[in-house]
């Protein structure tokens, strides 16, 4: 069976005669490939959040090679920002990732190494 999208594929310049039920085969195709696509985001976007840990300060400090001062500078730029749990910070641990990938101003933790070293 030929479709529209093997014929956009294959760059085919025709005149197609397209009767209501075609239309509507067509729409409800394009329908059910958003829903589903829909359903597989959201799928993912649960399984990201059930595997989401956290870490603690020291935990953090330590991955990222960083003292105190840094965390608290970034967490006031907005670059790693610290959920509070009672009293103690927690970091999502995809934040913490995304900073070990992403980089970090090497002159901040220059400077805090020399300053608490």
């Amino acid at each position: 069976m030929i479709t529209i999208e093997s014929l956009v594929e294959q760059g085919a310049s025709v005149k197609l005669e397209v009767t209501p039920t075609d239309l509507k085969m067509f729409a409800e195709s394009i329908v059910q490939r958003t829903i589903m696509a829909q359903q597989e985001e959201r799928n993912a976007a649960m399984q990201r959040e059930a595997e989401e840990g956290w870490l603690n300060t020291k935990q953090v400090r330590e991955l990222l090679n960083v003292c105190e001062g840094t965390l608290n500078l970034w967490a006031k730029r907005g670059y790693l920002v610290p959920v509070k749990v009672g009293n103690k910070n927690m970091y999502a641990k995809s934040d913490v990732r995304r900073v070990q990938t992403g980089g970090r101003s090497e002159s901040i933790t220059s400077y805090c190494k020399k300053r608490n070293g």
